[in-house]
């Protein structure tokens, strides 16, 4: 595996970013570039699908989008807001209409992007490591292993801090 620095949310908001163009990672510097290959000239096309250097990031379709919500619903144990939120994903517009609904529900709300970035960074984790690569957090500090016991992870946590 391939260690490379890399800011894990923004590779996450690049797979559901509705931007035109397509987002790639730069293996060299690991630098995101939202580029639309249509605007470029044919050496510059050449560059980018050279898969040592860049690596195009997917988006999430339509279909990726619903079961990404609906799979939050699953986990969802709120009275009010889960009978809403099925029903908006019933709609014509499911994913604008359960956006929508999410409004009326601030903590649900924050759970749901919670859920949505963690998800989407597991993505990115499992795109990286079919590319042999793995992604080291660009604040340089690798992230503690689960079976770290709890005293001595806060202790170690509080030394980060510092």
């Amino acid at each position: 595996m391939r260690p490379l620095t890399l800011d894990l949310d923004l590779l996450a908001a690049a797979l559901d970013s509705r931007e035109r163009g397509t987002h790639f990672l730069d293996l060299d510097s690991g630098a995101l570039r939202l580029l639309d290959p249509d605007d470029l000239s044919l050496e510059e096309r050449e560059e980018l699908e050279d898969p040592e250097r860049y690596l195009p990031l997917p988006r999430l379709t339509q279909e990726d989008r619903l079961e990404l919500r609906e799979a939050f619903l699953h986990q969802l144990r709120h009275p009010h807001a889960q009978p809403l939120l099925c029903a908006a994903l019933e709609s014509r517009r499911p994913i604008r209409t359960f956006d929508y609904e999410l409004d009326l529900f601030p903590s649900v709300r924050e759970a749901w992007q919670a859920f949505a970035l963690n998800r989407l960074k597991e993505e990115v984790l499992a795109l990286l490591d079919e590319a042999g690569l793995e992604a080291v957090p660009a604040d340089g500090r690798l992230p503690l292993p689960d079976d770290v016991p709890e005293g001595i992870r806060r202790r170690l946590e509080k030394g980060r801090e510092r």
